[in-house]
């Protein structure tokens, strides 16, 4: 394996200053391969190249021909790029993640790129209901909770046509999230988190490394996997009271819980999403979305048999754990601020 990574050409990561999408370039380049980085994000940018890492500003949107030049000699692309957000407005999320997709695509055919691998999200199977044990064929629920899910569901599908193996990794978490963390906290510093619902359902995360070894896999799988999708955890579901004080009580942060019943936070969940679409546009995003309720509402689980079989994806991560050392590290850079 060693001497075949030596004889591959770069590997193009798009959305590299993004979480999962920097994890990925950091790991490739301690494994020795040779890697070409992209995003938006300037100064996240600034640091890869601080490191040694090349990297070139590219909006996949709207600048096709700098793209076709990054891909340009590639063995694999890993598209991680992507507009991950519970609220905004649909042409931003259809730009990021439906128009950027299809010009990757054809990027890589124009290139000859053996492998892409898409990142898509378990969320295209979301519902306002408990689901558990999602296999990667289940059906979608009509209509898309938002405008986020809609579009992956339209990029994958064209990833999925392009041959790509894609990958649905579920609720990334890690030192350096840049999203599920950063919204927990700002709910629980107002001192009460409410919890939705009168039950105590399951919560799966996927630890970025998890996530970035799955990638990896998926990078170097047999030819069979062309096409297929794969869901991503770290395969150790909690209930959502064990998550939820885990990680807080980690971050040093005191929080009183309150019940409240699920039909009431979509109701007013609903008024706030309202209140933005008809007073900014969709520009401001409400501090409760109706998918933010259900997301901690309601049992969302999935099967990852697919990705152990095909992949060879093995998670061993005590999330419990990991959970502790996330909120750890939070509140060290807190402190050190």
């Amino acid at each position: 394996m060693e001497e075949r990574s030596v004889r591959m050409g770069p590997i193009l990561v798009t959305g590299a200053t993004g979480f999962l999408g920097g994890a990925v370039v950091r790991e490739l380049v301690v494994r020795g391969r040779l890697v070409r980085a992209t995003g938006r994000n300037l100064q996240a940018g600034s640091i890869l190249q601080a490191a040694g890492i090349p990297f070139t500003p590219c909006d996949l949107s709207t600048d096709p021909l700098t793209l076709d030049g990054l891909t340009d000699g590639c063995e694999a692309v890993i598209h991680a790029a992507a507009l991950s957000a519970p609220w905004g407005r649909r042409r931003d999320f259809v730009a990021a993640n439906v128009t950027a997709t299809e010009n990757v695509i054809s990027s890589c055919a124009k290139a000859g790129v053996r492998r892409m691998v898409y990142i898509s999200s378990p969320s295209v199977n979301f519902a306002f209901q408990n689901q558990a044990g999602l296999k990667e064929e289940s059906p979608w629920k009509a209509p898309a909770a938002n405008h986020y899910i809609a579009t992956k569901r339209q990029a994958e599908y064209l990833a999925r046509k392009a041959g790509a193996v894609t990958l649905r990794p579920r609720a990334l978490f890690g030192a350096g999230d840049t999203a599920l963390l950063p919204r927990l906290v700002r709910v629980a510093r107002r001192g009460v988190f409410p919890l939705f619902g009168s039950g105590d359902p399951l919560l799966e995360l996927t630890w970025i490394g998890d996530a970035v070894t799955a990638i990896l896999l998926a990078m170097d799988a047999p030819d069979e996997c062309r096409g297929r999708i794969y869901h991503i955890t770290s395969g150790d579901p909690l209930p959502r009271s064990v998550v939820l004080a885990t990680l807080l009580q980690a971050c040093g942060l005191a929080v009183r819980f309150r019940r409240v019943p699920i039909g009431l936070g979509l109701r007013i969940a609903g008024v706030m999403e309202a209140v933005s679409r008809g007073f900014t546009g969709g520009a401001w995003e409400p501090p409760l979305t109706r998918y933010t309720v259900g997301a901690l509402g309601f049992e969302q689980t999935y099967d990852i048999t697919a990705a152990r079989r095909d992949l060879g994806f093995a998670p061993k991560t005590n999330v419990r754990r990991a959970l502790s050392i996330c909120g750890e590290a939070w509140r060290q850079k807190e402190a050190a601020t």
